[in-house]
């Protein structure tokens, strides 16, 4: 989830009361509530013990992709390339991948999550963005029309390839992968790429909360935010401006708060109580500004003429302002019906209902069940879920699943024990 989430908790504290796992459980992460986790993450008492992020020796590239279209001039502040970031360790030593979740860029939260955890463990770790954000769309995708798992992955895998050549002088003693959310789903299919091809040799592969279908998870977080706005999508605009209304307001009256570390948003969960319906609205805004902005990207670089009519002069000075209010009415599934599904049939001559079928893990069912290099990290309650999907997935990873009781979607990754979890699959020690 984006950092949106986390700085917006403070419109959610209401009046209905939420559970907290037991402390008899012999998982203690502390949030049951699956959108609570989802939002809050892990307080700061319940997070693993990692080397702070200025003490990590990171830093950020740009890479040129060969033969990618050429970037609209409305898109100006991203033609110096593909931004990514390698933590390098002082000596010979394995390297990790770690491909971002929807709507997220290499520097995202999680994302320095990975950088931290994996190389205090002894690894190199590149950060690679989402295929649907914004600076790897324009530079590094073939479509700039995110969605589909083997294109993406295609584009993904060529985007690591290039970046091992950069960095002729990093030893590496061998290749791994990680991704959460839709960047482990892509991981799935990167791996079986490479498997194919051989460009690279991944080692092991782990996919963190990954939906079993794209287009059933689209929906359910569409849903999220549509049957909880009052009047239905058409209020959209005015629940949003009203929504960061309320976030203006708190951030006055506390003022005196940290707002940047997650123990601030614990306290004020724990302070008012909230309900189920006001947090599914909230992920709902979240993921909706991730769709607004692939709609917009897709439709100016492809000349859609979907949002923006076809041929519109759109430079470095135009104002987007009310492209911008459009875009937010739309979510994933305007997306998909109306951008996706029609530029895909049209270039593959499938059909509806094979292109969504190759959204899901379903896909690549054999090559999942059969490949003991990829393993999972889940959980029960994850809300981006259809009822018994979880149990689909399971069955795709025999002996290869570590799915926790709860944890939302990605809310529990910061956990000790989910980070330890991490770090022992690719080491070898998981038991």
């Amino acid at each position: 989830m984006c950092r949106f989430i986390k700085t917006s908790i403070i419109l959610l504290l209401l009046n209905t009361s939420v559970a907290f796992a037991s402390a008899t459980t012999h998982y203690d992460y502390p949030l049951e509530n699956p959108y609570a986790a989802t939002i809050l993450g892990t307080p700061k008492e319940f997070k693993a013990e990692l080397p702070k992020y200025n003490r990590i020796p990171y830093k950020e590239y740009s890479l040129k992709m060969p033969n990618v279209k050429t970037i609209p001039d409305v898109f100006w502040y991203h033609r110096w390339g593909l931004k990514y970031a390698v933590t390098a360790q002082n000596k010979k030593a394995p390297l990790i991948f770690a491909i971002a979740g929807t709507g997220a860029g290499h520097r995202s939260a999680k994302m320095k999550l990975f950088q931290r955890a994996f190389y205090q463990a002894g690894y190199h770790v590149v950060t690679i963005s989402s295929p649907t954000f914004t600076n790897f769309m324009v530079n590094a995708s073939k479509t700039a029309i995110p969605g589909n798992l083997q294109e993406d992955s295609a584009d993904l895998y060529r985007v690591m390839q290039q970046i091992i050549n950069e960095h002729p002088k990093l030893e590496v003693t061998d290749y791994n992968l990680i991704g959460y959310s839709l960047g482990a789903s892509q991981a799935a299919f990167v791996a079986r790429l490479d498997d194919q091809e051989k460009a690279i040799g991944f080692n092991k592969t782990l996919m963190i909360n990954p939906p079993l279908n794209l287009f059933h998870s689209v929906k359910v977080l569409d849903n999220m935010l549509t049957a909880n706005i009052p009047g239905g999508v058409d209020n959209f605009n005015a629940f949003f401006k009203k929504f960061m209304k309320n976030v203006t307001e708190y951030h006055r009256e506390h003022q005196k708060l940290d707002l940047t570390g997650s123990e601030f948003y614990y306290q004020a969960y724990q302070d008012k109580d909230t309900s189920d319906s006001k947090m599914q609205a909230l992920i709902g805004v979240a993921f909706r500004m991730s769709s607004s902005d692939m709609i917009f990207v897709s439709d100016v670089f492809n000349n859609l003429g979907y949002l923006v009519p076809k041929n519109t002069p759109m430079g470095t000075t135009t104002s987007l302002t009310k492209y911008s209010k459009a875009a937010r009415r739309l979510g994933f599934s305007d997306y998909v019906e109306e951008v996706y599904l029609p530029y895909f049939s049209k270039t593959t001559g499938s059909s509806r209902e094979d292109i969504i079928a190759q959204s899901s893990l379903l896909s690549i069912k054999d090559y999942l069940q059969q490949s003991d290099k990829i393993g999972l990290m889940h959980n029960e309650n994850d809300p981006i879920l259809m009822k018994g999907e979880i149990d689909t997935i399971k069955s795709l990873f025999p002996g290869r699943a570590m799915v926790y009781p709860y944890g939302g979607h990605c809310g529990n990754m910061e956990y000790k024990d989910n980070v330890a979890y991490m770090v022992n699959f690719f080491a070898g020690s998981n038991k």
